[in-house]
């Protein structure tokens, strides 16, 4: 059976995973927007992957930034998994 302390860390750590996605997206867009970036021939709007790194890095430090202390070891550990976001 889960303590309320290992229930507390999965709720962050979800919390975090979507504030980082929704803050990733958010920068994407702005970027899209300032650099007038256009679809490829997919349709998919892309940044240049030094630019996307940039917004990921900044996603990740908003994410650490907001969320308590005590579980950034916990997020810190899914960070590899996160960053691979297409």
């Amino acid at each position: 059976m889960s303590t309320s302390s290992d229930k507390l860390q999965a709720l962050f750590t979800t919390m975090a995973r979507a504030m980082f996605l929704n803050r990733l997206h958010l920068l994407r867009l702005t970027e899209v927007v300032r650099h007038g970036i256009r679809p490829n021939d997919e349709g998919v709007l892309l940044l240049p992957d030094k630019l996307d790194k940039e917004m990921k890095d900044q996603a990740w430090e908003f994410v650490m930034a907001m969320v308590p202390e005590e579980y950034h070891l916990a997020i810190v550990r899914n960070r590899a998994q996160w960053m691979d976001v297409q």
